[in-house]
């Protein structure tokens, strides 16, 4: 497998090389910054009802229903929202996934900017050096 090359740490303003997002130095802050910014589980609608609710799907439908289309026989082990609201729980609403299609499906959220009142760390209007996209810290 090719190593990725060096490019700087998406850190404004930090000289570091590095192959991954951010240098080992901001690594951490980067993760702890994130965190801190998220809304707890529940709040999110991911609580006891939640729990319950995922378990009867998935012992419904215990095969990735994207992989069935296809014609392939993955065991899911997520249950996606359709309509990505976590509080409308209808079963309709609700899809059986495996980890790689529940990926490709919200890839594109990694490029969103967070929901009004929150930081976007993704997106400072284009003006860092690394891009649209990289991850800028606000404080």
């Amino acid at each position: 497998m090719p190593i990725k090359p060096l490019h700087p740490c998406n850190r404004p303003g930090c000289p570091r090389l590095t192959r991954e997002r951010f240098c080992p130095e901001h690594t951490l802050e980067a993760a702890a910054e994130s965190e801190r910014v998220r809304e707890t589980a529940a709040r999110r609608g991911y609580d006891h009802r939640w729990s319950k609710i995922r378990i009867m799907k998935l012992s419904r439908d215990p095969l990735c229903e994207r992989c069935l289309a296809v014609g392939r026989e993955t065991p899911a082990v997520l249950v996606h929202h359709r309509d990505r609201n976590p509080k409308n729980n209808a079963p309709e609403n609700h899809e059986s996934l495996c980890t790689a299609c529940h990926d490709k499906e919200h890839v594109r959220d990694r490029f969103k900017p967070r929901r009004e009142g929150g930081v976007n760390l993704w997106n400072d209007g284009g003006n860092n050096r690394a891009g649209s996209h990289a991850r800028v810290f606000q404080k």
